[in-house]
């Protein structure tokens, strides 16, 4: 209610304002949007390369040693050891035991020749039935307490890769030192006896610092801190040395989305330690641990917020600038108008020597010309009829009126028109060529029926000013045979069953769509068909549809336009002809309408 009691001057400024503000706000948005996009998309795809291609190696890597590691097991020497019940004497022992550390040694050294992984730490074999750790490094541990042996406590945890602490003499005896200890990544083998008792454990170790550094030799330049989870969310890998083997709420979280997104590898937004970090992630098939580049966003949307603050200095001096225009636009629409007003608003104060003097050649000089040409002819009837006269003068007046209001219509759209078409608005000029066609066809001089061509054009007009609304996403192909394009039809024949397509059915569909619009006839009978590819009817509610146009059910919210339009054909052409509607639920719906076949000549003779 407020917009309609603003002046014409105010609502134009308004409207000229609004509708080219918000494509600019839109595009910038979408701008920035796309750039945000991608930016975030290239970064993920270079970083997941780079981890895909870490992960590929690096199983392969700890796949081989595990691989080795089973060799191991199988040496005779090694389970007749682990399988002796009784304690060994000295001699046996440090014969024994050098033989097992060189069995190991061994193995160690040609998996460094073969080259199998760079980060290959040291061979563990526990001797349950002697209570013996052997480090392929150093020595033998006797009289373990297993309680404080990592590999010894995950011994069930057999085929999995896990965070442990070195064995040695600190460890052993928990006793903390200033060194920080580097932590290893290890595999357990187990060996069993007859009686599937536990005689052996080997733990293969790595270096935890493997798997970051293997990282950082591959890395194409992308900044970030390099993860590696495991299923647990416990730190496997970090350039944090202190983190590894910990987890956090933060990681936790990380590992949470990542298992709930179902995904291999992809990239995400998340705020860890009250900064924005973009996380990039891949798992592996092999370890199911999850390998996560954790980058700070300011760093990969540095550019982006430069395109932000710039569009902002944009969007503002465009808004300033559209605010000048549109004043001046709704000043320069307004002011032939407002003098239009001032005059019709003396005449109404009796003043009917009111003219309008104007010198103008556009348009609105045939508008000014007609004004005063109408008061000439109220003045000379006025002063020239009785009072009986005078009031058929009056409804004279009053049609002459009436019939100025289309001159005036049309006269104003093609204004506004070769306005547009001046300013380069292709879009509005568009819209105000087909509105004017529109409403010529439509009035068409007070006439009831018209030529399948004419209707055919109030069809296209509409669909072009509907076409401009929904930004093309509407198509429609029009079939009417030349021979056909004379007949004569009812004045809106098509428009509501093609104004009923598009909100019900394509609209619907929030796609683009399809129309056809084509006629045929045959045995004197012409069909016209509109249809669509839109959303559908089903089956259920095509019924209820179709008594309802028939009037065999009263439904008030059902299709009121062709439940008319039915009874109009009815009513005008007899039984035989009407409309019938077909349609799929999820293919589109059909409307074929039958006419008798009249020819244009028909009209002229009636």
């Amino acid at each position: 209610m407020m917009f309609r009691n603003m002046s014409f001057q105010l609502k134009m400024f308004i409207i000229i304002f609004t509708v080219v503000l918000t494509p600019v706000v839109i595009v910038s948005f979408f701008l920035y949007d796309r750039s945000e996009k991608a930016i975030t998309d290239q970064t993920s795809k270079v970083v997941i390369s780079s981890i895909s291609y870490a992960i590929t190696n690096i199983d392969s890597s700890l796949d081989n040693v595990t691989g080795m590691s089973k060799l191991i097991l199988t040496d005779q020497k090694l389970i007749k050891a682990a399988n002796r019940r009784s304690a060994f004497s000295e001699a046996e022992k440090t014969d024994t035991y050098r033989e097992l550390l060189d069995l190991m040694q061994f193995f160690i050294t040609r998996i460094k020749i073969q080259n199998m992984i760079e980060g290959i730490d040291s061979f563990y074999l526990y001797l349950n039935n002697q209570n013996t750790i052997l480090d392929v490094k150093s020595t033998y541990y006797e009289n373990v307490d297993e309680s404080r042996v990592d590999f010894i406590q995950h011994a069930e945890q057999e085929g999995q890769w896990y965070v442990s602490d070195p064995v040695n003499y600190y460890t052993l005896n928990r006793i903390k030192t200033r060194l920080q200890e580097e932590k290893l990544i290890t595999f357990n083998r187990v060996l069993k006896d007859n009686d599937s008792r536990i005689s052996a454990i080997l733990a293969v170790n790595v270096s935890e610092q493997f798997l970051s550094q293997y990282y950082k030799k591959i890395q194409r330049g992308v900044p970030g801190e390099f993860i590696v989870l495991d299923s647990n969310a416990a730190v496997v890998a970090t350039s944090m040395q202190n983190e590894v083997g910990s987890t956090s709420e933060s990681y936790k979280r990380i590992s949470a989305i990542i298992e709930k997104d179902h995904r291999d590898n992809g990239s995400f937004f998340m705020t860890v330690d009250r900064q924005k970090q973009f996380i990039v992630y891949s798992q592996s098939p092999y370890s199911k641990w999850k390998y996560i580049v954790m980058i700070p966003s300011s760093q990969i949307l540095g550019k982006v917020n430069e395109i932000k603050k710039f569009l902002y200095v944009v969007v503002s001096l465009i808004l300033f600038a559209i605010l000048a225009v549109s004043f001046l636009l709704a000043r320069f629409f307004n002011l032939p108008l407002r003098k239009l007003v001032w005059a019709m608003q003396k005449t109404g104060n009796g003043r009917l020597d009111v003219r309008i003097k104007d010198g103008r050649g556009d348009e609105y000089k045939a508008v000014y010309q007609g004004f005063n040409d109408m008061m000439d002819q109220i003045s000379l009837l006025i002063h020239d009829l009785a009072s009986e006269k005078l009031l058929k003068k009056e409804a004279e007046i009053k049609l002459l009126q009436a019939q100025i209001n289309p001159h005036f219509l049309y006269n104003t759209l093609d204004s506004i028109y070769s306005i547009a078409k001046i300013n380069k608005v292709e879009e509005i000029s568009l819209m105000v060529s087909a509105l004017s066609k529109f409403f010529r066809v439509s009035l068409s001089g007070g006439r009831e029926n018209v030529t399948l061509k004419e209707s055919v054009d109030i069809v296209i007009s509409y669909l072009t000013i509907l076409n401009i609304r929904y930004k093309g996403k509407i198509s429609f192909d029009v079939d009417v045979p030349p021979e056909l394009a004379d007949c004569i039809v009812p004045k809106l024949i098509l428009q509501p069953i093609v104004e009923n397509a598009v909100y019900h059915g394509i609209q619907k569909n929030k796609d683009t769509g399809h129309l056809l619009i084509a006629a045929s006839s045959s045995e004197g009978i012409l069909r016209l068909v509109v249809e669509d590819d839109g959303v559908g009817i089903a089956e259920e509610e095509l019924l209820k549809l179709r008594q309802t146009v028939t009037g065999d059910l009263q439904e008030e919210t059902l299709s009121y336009a062709l439940r008319n339009l039915y009874q109009h054909i009815k009513l005008k052409y007899g039984p035989d002809y009407g409309l019938h509607i077909d349609s799929e639920q999820g293919r589109g719906t059909r409307v074929t309408v039958s006419l008798p076949v009249v020819p244009q000549e028909v009209r002229r003779i009636v």
